[in-house]
């Protein structure tokens, strides 16, 4: 089955970067899904709420042999060597994310994630553009997770992910996958990705009151 870990043949140093996140998850935060957790058989874009820095770490452990790559901010990524090798070696991509960089000409993101995609991998993306520290409600959408889905046909998975403090345990919801509308015939206008992106945000928004103390908030 293509996207799956087994199939990337990765380096021994990525397979034991894996292993060990997943013991870390279990002891640490040891997550709670709410709701059913679709099966993922094939590539998927999961739109996610972005609350803490472990978020697509945990949501990597729950599909754990499928190979999903998350999309890290540049200046997270660059900001050192370690940070440089140890989110290389973790399979993110970088994201240049100064002046909504998902609007402008650097689209490396795009082109990495439409090539994992088309192998059967897929991608972890926070439209929110930055960590919702506040914990409340959901925030705007940027369109690149719009453009992504579009240009690469692959179905869209919504996850809540609520605000976790150590030690208690990590809470969550996976919405089943879904398409986006068609692109408009004239292409994909400025109302067109908004529209969709505020779609996307709803319905991240409506998986949290699978969680006891969320709301469908949004801000």
């Amino acid at each position: 089955m293509a996207g799956l870990v087994k199939e990337a043949h990765l380096p021994l140093g990525d397979r034991l970067l894996r292993g060990f996140a997943r013991c870390m998850v279990a002891v640490v935060q040891h997550p709670t899904v709410y709701g059913p957790k679709p099966e993922i058989d094939g590539p998927a874009i999961f739109v996610t709420r972005h609350v803490g820095l472990m978020d697509p770490v945990i949501l990597m452990v729950q599909y754990y042999h499928r190979l999903l790559h998350p999309l890290v901010a540049m200046d997270y990524f660059e900001k050192n060597a370690f940070t440089r090798a140890f989110y290389t070696h973790a399979q993110c991509y970088p994201l240049e994310r100064r002046h909504d960089s998902l609007h402008t000409p650097d689209d490396s993101w795009l082109k990495a994630s439409l090539a994992a995609l088309e192998h059967g991998e897929s991608i972890i993306i926070a439209p929110e553009g930055k960590r919702n520290k506040s914990g409340v409600g959901v925030m705007t959408f940027r369109t690149g997770a719009v453009r992504l889905a579009a240009l690469s046909g692959a179905p869209v998975v919504p996850v809540y992910n609520a605000f976790w403090t150590f030690p208690k345990s990590y809470r969550m919801a996976i919405g089943e996958p879904y398409h986006i509308d068609p692109v408009p015939e004239g292409g994909m206008n400025a109302d067109w990705l908004h529209a969709q992106a505020e779609i996307m945000r709803r319905k991240v928004a409506a998986l949290g009151p699978r969680i006891p103390g969320e709301t469908d908030e949004l801000v």
